[in-house]
């Protein structure tokens, strides 16, 4: 049965903002063919752009969808998966981005044999929570157990960014890394793969290449072997990805930057590649900033903050526009905006962003700050004392308290500025100009 006509009415469901039509949809496709990846992650689409129009209540999920959940756990139990994987989905109407809720439906659907759509899942969620180590590594294993090799990559690649120490995908991306070299080279028709390599260069070669470290000496000599075959085959691909991270590694940023813009022209789809441009469009940028302040050419010192700031926007922007329910991307927006003075705009995404329990603290250290700037004291102490309370202890602790005792100092609130103050001086004695205003305000 032939349900693209479906997919194309569901998407333009979507473009036109008309949520509720696109997921009624794909929910009629799945009930149609389960086992759909396209719609499987149309539909994950879907729900997580209408929860980030207007946020899910966790409250309201369970005394109106408790009921799936409890069905789930039971047809679990039982071994009905496929029918487990039915009653998470209706839980996830109303919860879309519920951890739990998504890491089983995609277990449940793994299980069930709906491998495709297991895979759309996780990688869905993964995209949405790119701190999900669980949903990457899910991921990755699905991808390579269905032939994708360089997509496996990406997804134990992304685990290892949230947790570089996490052996199950250290172990995976080696494998694999190791895999893609033996097809890469014919070995892997061969019975022997040793005793075809006879130069042992080449044995060495093939052995580090891909892997995450290599020493100063092995750096220059593959950064050497790779400049030197890159004038041969200028289009390769696979040599241009290497040849960008190893100039990264020898910090040689602008020249990786100018090997990633290259392979982005050529895959201008490829969300991994866009993702690792603008970050060093970033860090390139850093650079400069950092030159020009050692220079003390403060003319130049703006110019480059000015940019750098701009560049900061414009990539948060394109993430949160690619994926508006990531809200560590929409951190990173408000932040961004907050910097290059655009408080409103910078307020409406960090009350987006405070959602992500991983950026919750620093999101309302920001509005606190925002709001400090929109001359408004109450909300920003209201907002401080929510981020102490979120972190606890720490600097970012003792910023909150800072701010909140010089925003007392200036409403004439003493005796609550030296309570603030103080807490501080328990902890750090050292910590800015703390003890000096506290000597200041006894007096």
């Amino acid at each position: 049965m032939d349900l693209s006509k479906h997919l194309e009415n569901a998407a333009d469901a979507v473009r036109r903002r008309n949520l509720p039509l696109a997921i009624k949809i794909y929910g009629q496709v799945l009930q149609l063919q389960p086992d759909y990846g396209e719609a499987r992650a149309g539909l994950r689409a879907a729900l997580f752009a209408k929860v980030a129009q207007r946020p899910a209540s966790k409250l309201t999920a369970l005394l109106v969808g408790g009921v799936h959940l409890l069905v789930a756990e039971v047809c679990r139990l039982c071994g009905r998966h496929a029918a487990a994987a039915r009653a998470w989905e209706r839980y996830l109407g109303h919860d879309p981005l519920a951890e739990r809720a998504n890491l089983q439906l995609g277990r449940a659907l793994q299980r069930a044999g709906l491998q495709r759509s297991a895979l759309a899942v996780f990688e869905a969620y993964a995209g949405a929570q790119p701190r999900c180590l669980e949903a990457c590594r899910a991921a990755g294993g699905l991808c390579y157990a269905q032939g994708k090799v360089a997509q496996a990559l990406a997804m134990y690649e992304q685990a290892l960014k949230i947790d570089p120490r996490d052996q199950e995908s250290l172990k995976a991306r080696k494998d694999l890394a190791a895999e893609g070299a033996l097809r890469h080279t014919g070995l892997d028709r061969a019975q022997h793969s040793r005793e075809l390599v006879k130069d042992k260069e080449q044995q060495r070669q093939l052995e580090r290449q891909d892997r995450l470290q290599l020493s100063a000496e092995e750096l220059a000599q593959e950064l050497a072997r790779l400049e030197a075959k890159l004038p041969e085959t200028p289009g390769d691909q696979q040599l241009l990805r290497r040849l960008a991270r190893l100039r990264e590694m020898a910090r040689d940023l602008p020249g990786a930057l100018d090997l990633l813009e290259r392979l982005v022209q050529a895959q201008p789809g490829d969300q991994d590649l866009l993702e690792r441009a603008g970050d060093l469009r970033i860090r390139v940028q850093e650079q400069a900033v950092d030159k020009a302040h050692k220079r003390g050419d403060a003319a130049a010192l703006q110019r480059a903050r000015a940019t750098l700031a701009q560049l900061r926007t414009a990539e948060a922007r394109r993430r949160v526009d690619r994926n508006p329910a990531d809200f560590g991307a929409r951190f990173l927006l408000g932040s961004a905006l907050l910097d290059a003075g655009e408080t409103d705009a910078a307020i409406a995404e960090l009350q987006q962003a405070v959602k992500d329990p991983r950026r919750k603290t620093e999101a309302l250290f920001l509005l606190g700050r925002a709001f400090q700037r929109k001359a408004l004291p109450d909300l920003a102490l209201g907002q401080f004392d929510k981020a102490l309370h979120a972190a606890g202890s720490g600097t970012l602790a003792k910023e909150a308290l800072y701010e909140m005792g010089e925003i007392c100092s200036l409403l004439g609130r003493r005796d609550e500025a030296l309570r603030h103050f103080t807490r501080i001086l328990e902890q750090d004695i050292g910590f800015r100009d703390v003890a000096s205003k506290v000597e200041q305000m006894k007096t």
